[in-house]
């Protein structure tokens, strides 16, 4: 048997069957591994804190948190390798969510090239008042032509480890692939954080949430209290990069 508690934001609505990746995962790593509850409960408490249809990969973290989590309640010890083969069937990005780092993905997001690790910077994102639809954005570049992103110029900019190169060298297809309503107003709110400091900002996977990357902490948090309660947006987080997915992170708890 298994159940689900979920505390979540009062605007989002998710359901404890299929349609939430954190129960298709846990369902495929009990089939994978063939292992049976009996008469025992597996119970998954979620705690949605990353906003929905911002393109930030909330959904593919849990997952991953879950397969992770699972891998070490059972003591199977799978191999990262493995663990992202169960994910993969269960959503594209969760490999790319259970390795973590900085990684050049190709396939359909599931086969990595390690990268020189992202500098240590503070990156600010912020959230718009309205959502994209990762479908519907997959669905455009199905149907229209879109320019492709010098990807050679971002892996030169790591290389280089500056943070100005890497700023310089931000771009993402599905930007260019946005109604004219949703550029409008991703124009707006990219605004925002390049008059307020960021050296560098772009749409976070198929939107609508984006990111600025800064220099220091100081910059950051000056950006961050001016924005946190701006009109135009739902969300203001302040993170860093890391080096781990959830397969390293879990893997660093005694």
């Amino acid at each position: 048997r298994m159940s689900c508690t979920i505390e979540q934001n009062p605007q989002a609505f998710l359901a404890c069957d299929e349609s939430n990746i954190a129960v298709r995962c846990a369902r495929a790593f009990l089939k994978e591994t063939n292992q049976t509850l009996e008469n025992q409960t597996l119970s998954i408490a979620l705690t949605k804190r990353i906003p929905m249809m911002a393109g930030l990969g909330g959904g593919s973290a849990d997952g991953a948190a879950v397969l992770s989590g699972m891998n070490r309640l059972f003591e199977t010890n799978l191999s990262l390798e493995t663990l992202e083969e169960i994910g993969l069937r269960c959503g594209a990005d969760i490999p790319f969510c259970l390795r973590g780092g900085t990684q050049r993905a190709q396939g359909i997001g599931e086969k990595f090239s390690p990268l020189p690790a992202m500098p240590d910077c503070p990156i600010v994102i912020i959230k718009p008042r309205f959502g994209v639809s990762t479908k519907d954005a997959f669905h455009r570049c199905d149907t229209a032509p879109y320019p492709h992103a010098d990807v050679d110029k971002m892996i030169h900019a790591l290389h280089s480890g500056k943070i100005e190169a890497i700023a310089a060298s931000l771009e993402n297809t599905f930007q260019a692939l946005c109604s004219e309503n949703e550029l409008k107003m991703l124009s707006e709110a990219k605004q925002l954080l390049n008059q307020n400091g960021s050296l560098g900002t772009l749409l976070s996977g198929s939107g609508s949430a984006l990111f600025g990357i800064f220099r220091d902490d100081d910059a950051a948090c000056r950006c961050l209290e001016k924005l946190n309660a701006h009109p135009l947006l739902e969300n203001t987080f302040l993170c860093r990069p890391t080096i781990h997915g959830a397969y390293g992170n879990l893997s660093l708890i005694s």
